[in-house]
């Protein structure tokens, strides 16, 4: 007997483990789909110092200032020579970039959009399915182990398609002097630093959360190949309906 309440011990205490893992899982997708939703909805996707070169009037001067964009907004606070004035503005208007109309339209900017948002939509579903294991023990294969790997795998793509697309819009388009307009540059203004915001890293954060569930997903003890392989074993255990019996 004391055998027996050994292993049913063992049993219900990988039980618990198991549950709290797929739990953990269910949080960090629902905390991936969070940032995603943050970084959409905020405007430090890229920043910079910005100052006006006005040397040739005063000697040894300029006027300070800074901007931050994101791909639905943004804002400027640019010193023109009577203090600083801010002025915020949808990515629909010429605003940002000499060489490259910043807008939804734009390739680039579009396609960071959407898949952004297929990341969002596949962490939701991961989340979802991480909760229903955490209760049941679904024998179909995309609510189970297969899907939960699947899930977080594409969910953790998307944002890396997602961050290397903005990364190398930045690059070609918005670096250094290319991020202000032609007529910011002709009245002498330059960027003095740029680089990603705030908003770009949360975009990370969502990669790594739907990365360490990959590994949480194996944890738990839900493998694609014992999945496999106990189908196969049931399957072979099944009785042909076709054999008669005397």
């Amino acid at each position: 007997m004391t055998g027996i309440q050994r292993d049913m011990d063992s049993w219900s205490s990988r039980k618990r483990f198991k549950k709290a893992v797929l739990l953990l899982t269910a949080v960090l997708a629902a905390a991936g789909v969070g940032l995603l939703s943050a970084a959409m909805a905020t405007n430090h996707w890229l920043q910079a110092r910005v100052y006006r070169d006005i040397s040739s009037v005063v000697n040894g001067s300029d006027f300070q200032g800074s901007m931050h964009v994101g791909v639905f907004s943004g804002c400027k606070m640019f010193n023109y020579a009577f203090g600083l004035r801010e002025k915020c503005f949808s990515v629909t208007e010429e605003d940002v970039g000499r060489n490259i109309s910043y807008q939804y339209s734009h390739p680039m900017v579009a396609a960071t959009i959407a898949f952004n948002a297929g990341a969002m939509l596949m962490g939701l579903v991961a989340a979802c399915f991480s909760a229903y294991n955490v209760y049941t023990n679904p024998i179909e294969t995309f609510a189970g182990a297969v899907g939960l790997y699947i899930w977080n795998g594409i969910s953790a793509v998307f944002t890396l398609v997602c961050l290397v697309l903005y990364a190398v819009l930045y690059l070609m388009y918005l670096n250094g002097d290319d991020l202000l307009t032609q007529q910011e540059i002709n009245i002498e203004f330059h960027v003095r630093t740029s680089g990603f915001g705030y908003s770009y890293w949360l975009l990370l954060g969502a990669l790594a959360a739907f990365l360490i569930n990959e590994g949480l997903v194996y944890l738990s003890g839900k493998h694609i190949r014992s999945v496999f392989q106990t189908r196969s074993g049931s399957m072979k255990e099944q009785p042909s309906e076709d054999v008669l019996m005397y």
